[in-house]
């Protein structure tokens, strides 16, 4: 009898010494879950936004950035409603974060856009034919600080004009 309660005390002191460790492993799991899927979030905003803003028909102008952005913004609210959008770059990318935009604090996507030749991603009925444009979302993800806090997820795209 006496020996059924050693093993049954030193059961329960191996179990309090890897509980916490598999509390920990089971939370980073889920973490890099919820991040995976903010950034798949990400990456789908930019590209429905590219092909948006690259789209054209034969007589009418292009969409334009305000159009392009509250369309990211109705992408992106199932995982955040706090969007910046957009933030026109004039070069190509690669953008550089607090030189080209903002960068995102956690929970805040921040849109940043090349349109090419054209000013505004509006373009005009015969010029920019195969112009290029980049759309990239940045989003500030909050991870509880279990993987150090403040990551940046960043979702990109890039599309070819038919205007």
């Amino acid at each position: 009898m006496g020996r059924s309660r050693h093993l049954l005390g030193q059961s329960l002191v191996e179990f309090a010494i890897t509980l916490p460790i598999l509390a920990l492993l089971l939370a980073g799991t889920l973490e890099l879950g919820r991040g995976y899927s903010f950034a798949v979030a990400a990456s789908d905003a930019s590209r429905d936004a590219a092909r948006y803003a690259a789209g054209k028909t034969g007589n009418t102008n292009g969409p334009g950035l305000a159009a392009m952005c509250n369309l990211v913004t109705a992408d992106l609210a199932a995982v955040t409603s706090n969007v910046s959008c957009p933030t026109q770059v004039n070069h190509a990318p690669p953008f550089v974060a607090g030189t080209d935009y903002t960068a995102p604090v956690p929970g805040q996507a921040v849109i940043a856009v090349y349109c090419g030749a054209s000013v505004n991603c509006t373009g005009s009925t015969t010029t920019l034919y195969q112009s290029e444009v980049d759309v990239y979302v940045y989003y500030g993800f909050s991870d509880l600080r279990l993987l150090g806090g403040g990551i940046t997820i960043t979702g990109s795209s890039r599309s070819t004009t038919s205007w």
